[in-house]
């Protein structure tokens, strides 16, 4: 299977993850978005960045505290931290940026997480 066709494969949830989409024998097609009946597959809505936290503070970097840290979405399974200053950089699956960013303190969070993976 393809990488274009996992992603027909799965439709969008409206918290921003994606699950898988299963079409019954019958009804597999080339197209799978219009199968009567089926619901349409959407692209997955996450912004392709983010420079601040679901309370409006603006992320600062872990490394050299400068407000130029930015978090990417590259696919839909992985998010990226990175500062455009002193070119931090950790990856992180979307689970895990998804329960990172509803945290009551994002950058502390990130540093923590930072200092696991002894990038600091």
């Amino acid at each position: 299977m393809t990488d274009k066709l996992k992603v027909r494969a799965r439709i969008a949830r409206g918290d921003g993850s994606v699950a898988p989409h299963h079409l019954s024998e019958g009804a597999k097609t080339a197209d799978p978005g219009s199968v009567p009946g089926e619901g349409k597959i959407e692209p997955h809505d996450r912004e392709s960045e983010v420079t601040t936290s679901v309370s409006q503070e603006i992320l600062t970097c872990p490394r050299c505290g400068k407000p130029t840290l930015r978090a990417e979405f590259p696919d839909h399974y992985e998010a990226w931290i990175k500062c455009s200053s002193c070119g931090f950089f950790m990856g992180m699956s979307n689970e895990e940026w998804h329960r990172m960013e509803h945290s009551p303190n994002l950058i502390r969070t990130i540093k923590k997480m930072a200092v696991g993976k002894k990038l600091l």
